[in-house]
């Protein structure tokens, strides 16, 4: 096992992460006794992730399946939230062009401003369009 005190890459879309020290266990070391004595530490309530990876660069983790639905319920509470504050801001500037009278930009430019939530959606809307067109 080798000791990384550079545990994350910070290169890594949302990975932005204090520093911390992790243990990496060298993949070619992993094997069923090591899964099996993780497995037995978790089942006693033990959460400390098992980390691998090759180089001493830290590549995968295996967790407590409750620390995983853990993390699934935190990601899709981020992603609501991030939604509503989406639709929020797109109402708003539709409603402020709306009484500005100005020519604008397309639902799809208004949304692409927005940041790659909204380019997501922009993509999404002008597959729907064309779908719609060839149907």
């Amino acid at each position: 096992m080798t000791r990384n005190d550079n545990a994350h890459d910070n290169s890594t879309s949302g990975a932005e992460l204090p520093k911390f020290s992790v243990n990496v266990v060298p993949t070619g070391q992993l094997g069923h006794e090591e899964l099996a004595t993780v497995l037995n530490l978790y089942r006693r309530g033990q959460i400390t992730p098992l980390i691998f990876g090759d180089g001493n660069k830290p590549e995968a983790a295996i967790i407590p399946f409750a620390a995983f639905v853990r993390l699934m319920k935190y990601d899709h509470a981020a992603h609501v939230h991030a939604e509503a504050d989406f639709q929020a801001e797109l109402s708003h500037r539709i409603q402020e062009s709306d009484a500005s009278g100005e020519a604008g930009m397309t639902i799809e430019e208004l949304a692409e401003s927005l940041g790659p939530l909204g380019q997501q959606w922009a993509d999404d809307h002008r597959a729907a369009q064309q779908k719609k067109t060839h149907e």
